[in-house]
């Protein structure tokens, strides 16, 4: 039994990462991530002060639910953090994340996240060539989920019947990296 309370929605992080949408959440095995705070999240992770302070404190599911997120003295450290000098790419969403949270509640946010984790689970059952899912989940996270629809969709219209699990994850990829490209979503690492 864990001994910290468990959020409704471990899929999406305190902090605001999508953490449903993370490669760590969708692997097999003992390095699988339960998403924030999900069962044995304590035996996997270290101690966190936004979720003593969020959840244990508070009683949130995330920080957006916090009138004071925007000032909090963690959350500008995460944000300046995220914004400039971090290299993971699902940092880069999190403050409009919290915002989208704060406006229009935790359960949208849910909501819209599950979409995604849906349309994410597809493409990694379809178009995961052993070597995609990565990609997949990074840019599950950046691009909006209308526009990674209409990204599977023109991959699926190039694919034909013989195109086999390598060809449909270049089509996939290749589409998502246009649709990223044209709303001018970068998926690269920082240096």
């Amino acid at each position: 039994m864990d001994r910290y309370p468990l959020k409704k929605y471990p899929i999406v992080g305190v902090c605001g990462l999508e953490c449903g949408l993370c490669p760590r959440y969708h692997t097999e095995g003992a390095s699988r991530c339960p998403g924030c705070c999900g069962p044995d999240f304590w035996q996997k992770h270290p101690a966190c002060g936004l979720i003593t302070c969020c959840v244990k404190e508070r009683g949130l599911e995330t920080c957006g639910q916090c009138a004071d997120w925007a000032e909090c003295d963690r959350m500008v450290k995460l944000l300046d953090s995220a914004g400039s000098h971090d290299s993971f790419l699902s940092h880069r969403p999190i403050a409009a994340n919290l915002d989208f949270i704060r406006r229009n509640g935790i359960e949208e946010f849910a909501r819209r996240e599950t979409e995604k984790l849906e349309l994410l689970a597809y493409s990694i059952t379809n178009y995961d060539d052993g070597r995609s899912k990565s990609f997949y989940c990074t840019s599950y996270q950046l691009v909006p989920l209308e526009r990674l629809r209409e990204a599977v969709k023109n991959a699926e219209a190039r694919m034909t019947g013989d195109s086999d699990k390598k060809e449909k994850a270049r089509l996939a990829r290749e589409a998502i990296s246009d649709m990223a490209d044209s709303l001018q979503i970068d998926l690269k690492l920082r240096k």
